[in-house]
């Protein structure tokens, strides 16, 4: 008996990629560690790439690193990361100066120029800001 042939309507199962290989065995290995979240995410990732995923992460890896610019494949998150830090000194430095305010009002009672007050809380609130749109940001990613 001849091989079947499969009907338009039944579906068609994908090939699987496999990872090339190389002649001789590869003897250096990583071995990533995922939370549930990301573990998700790469093996989502590898079934649409037809691949498994370990050789996904492979391909992934070494692509990015032959890359011109290896350090792009990482280079938003770490952006974000960076700029989450910065926005935390600033932070950090603007309730050490509105700490020192207010332990200027207990020990003169004299306002400073209400312009400079001004200033001084517009950049907390230019901070806040800045802070909120970056860990959403980074929350949107994750």
């Amino acid at each position: 008996m001849g091989a079947s042939k499969s009907s338009p309507s039944t579906p068609q199962k994908p090939v699987q990629r496999r990872r090339l290989r190389d002649k001789q065995f590869r003897k250096h290995r990583f071995h990533p560690r995922y939370n549930d979240d990301e573990f998700a995410l790469v093996k989502q990732a590898a079934a649409l790439s037809g691949m498994a995923p370990g050789g996904y992460v492979a391909e992934c890896s070494l692509a990015a690193a032959r890359s011109a610019d290896p350090t792009a494949a990482v280079a938003d998150y770490r952006a974000m990361i960076k700029a989450l830090m910065a926005a935390n000194g600033k932070l950090g430095q603007i309730g050490n100066n509105l700490n020192q305010l207010t332990w200027h009002l207990h020990k003169d009672g004299a306002w400073p120029h209400p312009a400079t007050v001004q200033q001084l809380l517009d950049r907390v609130d230019a901070s806040v800001a800045e802070l909120d749109t970056v860990i959403a940001q980074v929350a949107e990613g994750r």
